[in-house]
């Protein structure tokens, strides 16, 4: 057990660590969808000048409004199991289990 001055917050190093480095491509997509970055060329070159690729960054963002949001915070809220159990159910039910992972990464270390 952790005593209260004992615990820090992450830095944005150690949390792109921990989440396996989606944290800024979850917070990316987000703001892709909300025009942050302008569009096409514009939005490209916003998002490499910040480090991140492109592409990952769209691909989130796709998924994002494809309904992946929901089903992440859907597994947020345990409705999807745990572990491989989770992994299956997501599969059956037509989604990527390890996109869905990762958004619940950014979003889980978002907040």
């Amino acid at each position: 057990m952790f005593r209260k001055e004992e615990i820090r917050a992450l830095s944005d190093d150690e949390l792109e660590t921990v989440t396996g480095g989606t944290t800024g491509t979850y917070r990316a997509a987000v703001d892709l969808m909300y025009g942050v970055y302008g569009t096409g060329a514009d939005a490209q070159k916003a998002i490499e000048d910040m480090g991140l690729d492109y592409w990952s960054v769209q691909h989130m963002a796709n998924a994002l409004s494809q309904g992946y949001g929901s089903v992440a915070q859907d597994v947020i809220d345990g409705k999807y199991g745990n572990d491989a159990a989770r992994f299956k159910a997501l599969t059956k039910a037509g989604y990527d289990p390890i996109l869905v992972q990762r958004i619940v990464n950014g979003m889980v270390m978002d907040g």
